[in-house]
């Protein structure tokens, strides 16, 4: 009986640009941001945000959405927002860069081809461009798997920084203007940042804890 053939991306994404290009903007503009920081040391860490943006949409799991809350209590809302969009960005061309390298690899086929992939990727592509909004704008489901269906589905990149414009943004807004209404001071903020993060890393753990289960060893083949 023949192997089924295991789908491909119909496009592979090949970047037109070197791979090194985004990590020199976020390297430069991290840099700058530094040098702005001492320079206004009064505004340091609303220059450190830049950088901190890379950081809190990338794989690392950072206490993000608390920074925003803060600036918002000590900074324009509006400024707030533009700064954040504009670094999210930047990270997520690179995010989808690599994931889009990753997954045209052939070593990837069997994650393409798995059910669960195939049933995740058939529910997406019914409304794609609002589930990217409503998982940016919204922390109830994580944006990480998001971006793999995105690139498996072949969603135009335009369209998808788009969605992150329109959905990071008006997170951002509702952070800062959380900030701005209540006045949350910083100390609690990284109390309770500091709180979901054990939460969010215990879980992870908990996750991958789990292990396919062992054949017992009664049933192994005896030694000869």
């Amino acid at each position: 009986m023949t192997q089924p053939h295991l789908p491909r991306l119909e496009s592979p994404i090949v970047p037109r640009h070197p791979v090194w290009l985004y990590p020199a903007m976020m390297i430069a503009l991290t840099a700058l941001a530094v040098a702005a920081a001492f320079r206004w040391p009064e505004h340091a860490r609303l220059s450190y945000y830049v950088p901190y943006t890379f950081l809190g949409n990338s794989l690392a799991p950072l206490p993000y959405d608390g920074y925003v809350i803060w600036l918002g209590n000590h900074y324009p809302i509006w400024l707030v927002v533009v700064l954040g969009v504009a670094g999210t960005v930047l990270i997520e061309a690179w995010n989808m860069e690599l994931l889009g390298r990753i997954l045209a690899r052939d070593s990837t086929r069997g994650f393409r081809a798995h059910p669960v992939t195939r049933w995740t990727l058939k529910l997406y592509q019914k409304a794609p461009f609002w589930s990217l909004v409503g998982t940016c704008i919204l922390p109830i489901v994580p944006h990480y798997p998001m971006r793999v269906l995105a690139v498996l589905g072949r969603f135009p990149m335009w369209k998808y920084q788009m969605s992150v414009v329109l959905g990071r943004g008006g997170r951002y807004t509702w952070l800062a203007a959380l900030g701005w209404a209540l006045h949350i001071p910083g100390k609690w903020i990284a109390l309770a940042s500091v709180v979901v993060l054990i939460f969010a890393v215990r879980g992870a753990r908990h996750m991958n804890q789990y292990e396919e289960p062992v054949p017992p060893a009664d049933s192994a083949p005896n030694a000869a």
